[in-house]
């Protein structure tokens, strides 16, 4: 399973015409992002810098460890590399990957924006795959995944931590299946 996650985030789907572009939040140190998030506002970054028309969702609330929410950390980082603040949404009340989904799918409908317009979707590679269908479960009916680089330190712990996510997922579908 670890070996099809990272084959899953090895290469992306984004095609560059996205309205949308979510960036799913993945932890801060104090107020800043931590290494993960970084790469994957790194990622994000990028992906604007080839379309500045699209709207950046950040998103991610604030852990028990956490100084302020990660999408307003997300936001300051984003702005401080020359991103217009106005391009720039932001979902501060999220605690998982399903809730990022949701809760960017109402901030989008609150501005006019269907469900059915190009969104990227910017995480870390290992969480491509997962967070691909659960995007698509959300409503998202055009999804396209921008791997993000995970840091050495952290590869093995983030995909094994993964792998067990897309196992009770499946798990739990099974047995939904059954009753």
């Amino acid at each position: 399973m670890i070996a099809f996650l990272a084959c899953q985030g090895a290469g992306g789907t984004v095609r560059g015409d996205e309205e949308v572009i979510i960036v799913l939040g993945a932890g801060l140190r104090g107020d800043q992002p931590g290494g993960v998030l970084r790469f994957r506002l790194a990622a994000a970054l990028e992906a604007h810098g080839q379309n500045t028309n699209a709207l950046l969702v950040v998103t991610g609330g604030q852990g028990p460890d956490e100084w302020i929410p990660e999408a307003v950390a997300m936001r300051k980082w984003l702005v401080g590399r020359g991103v217009p603040e106005g391009r720039i949404a932001v979902e501060d009340k999220s605690t998982s990957t399903r809730e990022n989904f949701q809760f960017a799918k109402i901030l989008l409908d609150e501005r006019g924006i269907g469900a059915d317009v190009p969104v990227a979707v910017v995480t870390s590679s290992y969480h491509c795959f997962r967070a691909g269908r659960v995007a698509r479960a959300a409503g998202f009916g055009d999804v396209g995944v921008c791997p993000a680089k995970t840091p050495v330190a952290a590869w093995l712990p983030c995909h094994v931590r993964e792998t067990m996510s897309v196992a009770r997922e499946a798990a739990a579908a099974v047995f939904q299946s059954r009753k």
